[in-house]
């Protein structure tokens, strides 16, 4: 399922390929969550395990969780306008941050559960219908994150992301309850809270890396590492270019990214559009490139600046 997806909406690397993708994929996750919340329930109560209830709960909150995503790819859809010429695409942020705080909540909410079933520990009846419906609910889980990361780092969504760190997160949490379940059958030890708390944990952890992951963008993180390397490697392969500075990403979305940069270079027009281009091709960014202009003194035998200087980054200088 995947790999079709991947075929039909992401191999032209389209922006309306990829709101596709992300929308199919939010309803996908929706239905799977929904039925992890009936088959969890319906477990949580058979057994009397506050951990598998507490679970099947996420699940829903992940319900929910898809459906703020879902919004954040029809939404950011809308074509930009007078009041917004970058279009919405910072919304797709916005759900991601959204999903972060429910994640965050329900984690919130299990670890007091799990500590008040340590507290006062009830026995757990792990029939073979219970220990059927986790080891099902981890490989629809495993199967979930897998094209929600897969997916979520070819579309750069963060919603996406967030959604595949809950459902690693919920893979690792039911596995933690099934053992759970083994131990007491097998020792008679009531490990039920303790899980509950492992599992809560789990779900902060992966709460926290998605606020990180949405908020980033928000607060005007710059290039990363690997992009602004590419990006020097373009700019070098242009001798007339003498030096680069203030290279900034304006980041109004995952399909809507912005460079803006200043290079020194004689007659730097025509290169301008050829880095241009080459930025647009290579990096899917579009450029605003302003030129510090050097005019030829033949009579000096020097070249002046005509604006105030500005000096080589140290990227450049070392590549030099």
């Amino acid at each position: 399922m995947t790999e079709h997806i991947i075929k039909k909406y992401l191999t032209a690397g389209n922006a309306q390929g990829r709101r596709k993708a992300g929308v199919l994929l939010s309803c996908m996750g929706i239905g799977f969550n929904l039925l992890l919340f009936l088959l969890k329930y319906t477990a949580g109560t058979l057994s009397g395990s506050v951990a598998i209830t507490a679970d099947g709960f996420n699940n829903l909150a992940d319900s929910c969780s898809c459906i703020l995503a879902l919004l954040g790819f029809k939404i950011g859809d809308k074509q930009p306008n007078e009041k917004y010429p970058m279009g919405y695409g910072r919304l797709e942020y916005l759900s991601g941050l959204l999903i972060s705080a429910v994640i965050l909540f329900i984690g919130g909410r299990m670890l007091l559960s799990s500590v008040g079933k340590i507290i006062y520990p009830e026995a757990v009846d792990g029939c073979p219908t219970v220990i059927i419906i986790l080891l099902v609910s981890i490989l629809i889980k495993g199967y979930m994150y897998r094209y929600n990361s897969k997916i979520g780092r070819m579309i750069h969504s963060a919603g996406m992301k967030a959604a595949a760190m809950d459902s690693l997160s919920d893979c690792i949490a039911t596995l933690a309850i099934l053992l759970a379940i083994i131990i007491e059958k097998l020792s008679g030890f009531n490990a039920d809270g303790y899980t509950g708390v492992l599992v809560a944990l789990c779900i902060l952890y992966a709460g926290i890396t998605s606020v990180k992951d949405s908020v980033e963008p928000l607060l005007g993180k710059g290039l990363d590492p690997s992009t602004k390397e590419k990006l020097l490697e373009i700019i070098k392969k242009h001798p007339a270019v003498k030096s680069v500075s203030h290279i900034l990403l304006h980041d109004y979305g995952p399909s809507e990214k912005l460079l803006t940069f200043e290079i020194s270079a004689e007659q730097p027009e025509a290169v301008i559009l050829s880095l241009r281009e080459e930025i647009k091709n290579r990096l899917g960014m579009d450029a605003v490139i302003c030129p510090v202009l050097i005019e030829n003194h033949a009579d000096k035998n020097k070249t002046a600046v005509t604006v105030p200087q500005y000096h080589q980054t140290k990227e450049t200088q070392e590549r030099e």
